[in-house]
């Protein structure tokens, strides 16, 4: 029902008393999201510099081809979301992009990589993480009431940024 104002409360009691399980899955897929982005995203400069002797001029460019595959992903996945179906694209791009993030990891600590392939390695996962974390927007403004909908994704939010942004680049 339509209302002039949605009280914090209201949603306390959505969230947490009302829609357990609801939340369960709105903040797995909000924390997932957050460790997949960060634990990419905000050391991959320090790293190209530190690791591969990239000058800190250039590591734009590989900014750029990680954007790409983080753009492609829901681009081209996402109508699978609808012909193959929503649990199985949400677990299989969550699984999958943690699967390569950790792969990512394991080749690195052997030394296995360049800057281009680690570059190449994370442009893969966020080709498929972010497809997921674009299905997970979506379903939190879907399993929830429509009055709490807005207040419970950035509630999901803050929190699984707090959680998978602090623990991602730590990891």
């Amino acid at each position: 029902r339509q209302r002039k104002r949605t009280t914090f409360t209201e949603i306390g009691r959505a969230v947490f008393a009302r829609y357990r399980k609801r939340s369960t899955l709105g903040f797995a897929l909000f924390i997932g999201q957050a460790f997949l982005y960060n634990a990419i995203t905000f050391g991959f400069g320090a790293i190209l510099t530190r690791f591969f002797d990239v000058p800190s001029g250039h590591t734009g460019y590989y900014f750029a081809v990680i954007a790409l595959g983080n753009f492609l992903g829901p681009l081209l996945l996402g109508k699978l979301f609808d012909t193959v179906g929503r649990r199985v694209m949400i677990s299989g791009t969550y699984l999958l992009s943690g699967l390569l993030l950790f792969g990512t990891a394991w080749l690195f600590d052997q030394g296995s990589l360049s800057a281009t392939t680690l570059t190449a390695c994370w442009c893969a996962v966020l080709f498929f993480a972010s497809a997921g974390a674009s299905s997970a927007y979506l379903t939190v403004s879907e399993i929830f009431p429509m009055e709490t909908r807005a207040m419970s994704i950035a509630f999901f939010y803050a929190i699984g940024t707090a959680a998978g942004g602090i623990s991602g680049p730590l990891l």
